[in-house]
Formats: C-alpha cells, sequence, structure tokens
C-alpha cells in the first residue's frame, strides 16, 4: 500500500480545549473545523503534519469513535479494499463516499485500532465551508 498521507484523529469531548492548546503551543492552525464535532490541525512549520479531533460517536454506530483513529490516504481506495478485503481484513464500514470530501472504508488492526482508508473527492457545499485553508 503506498500511502501519501497520514492522519491520526483522537476522540475527545474536549474539542475547545485541544483547540486552544495545539493552536496557542504548539504552531498549529485549524484546517477544517466542522460544528458536527469534527477538528482538523495543521502544523504551520510543516504542512505535511496534521492531527484531527473528534467528538464521540453515539453508542452502537458501526465504527466506534473512541480513542484513536489512523487516517490514511491512498492514491485508489477501491483497488485498497479489494485488495484488504480479500486478505480476510476485518472491514467495520463498507466502502463509501463521504460528503466531507473523501471515498472511504474503515478497518481494524489486531488491537483494535480503525483504520480509514481513503482517497480525497469533491465535498458537499456543507463542508466546503468547514475547510479553513
Amino acid at each position: 500500500m503506498k500511502i501519501n498521507k497520514l492522519c491520526p484523529i483522537v476522540t475527545t469531548d474536549q474539542l475547545a480545549d485541544v483547540r486552544q492548546f495545539y493552536t496557542q503551543h504548539l504552531g498549529f492552525k485549524v484546517s477544517f473545523d466542522h460544528p458536527g464535532g469534527y477538528l482538523g490541525l495543521r502544523s504551520q512549520s510543516n504542512p505535511g503534519i496534521e492531527i484531527a479531533f473528534m467528538a464521540p460517536c453515539e453508542q452502537g454506530h458501526p465504527y466506534g469513535g473512541h480513542g484513536v483513529t489512523l487516517c490514511l490516504e491512498v492514491d485508489d481506495v477501491d483497488a485498497e479494499h479489494q485488495r484488504l478485503s480479500q486478505a480476510g481484513l476485518t472491514i467495520l464500514v463498507p466502502l463509501k463516499d463521504n460528503p466531507w470530501g473523501d471515498r472511504s472504508f474503515i478497518s481494524v488492526d489486531p488491537v483494535g485500532v480503525s483504520i480509514y482508508v481513503y482517497s480525497p473527492i469533491e465535498p458537499t457545499e456543507e463542508f466546503k465551508k468547514c475547510m479553513k485553508e
């Protein structure tokens, strides 16, 4: 798998606190801000370094939305989905287009870390408004 970008997402209900901490003390700037509970931050000194935070998902959601998620951007998410499915990996959320601007699926590693594999697509107008750069 050729990975173009890696971005960890940490689930927390303290989005305002982490926004202030990372922007004030560590030189990050807001790159994506959705009022539904997703905050993307990018390093000002190295735009290739990103971290994101999201609010916990509701109970029973197929993707647990807790702990840490690793987001892996790839060139061809359909090919990776097929390859990893054929290899017998557990797929938590099937391949789908998302309004925030990616086509993705979610798998899980042996210790329970969610692996969000995606390729960028055009976001909807609602989500374009959330992009800060």
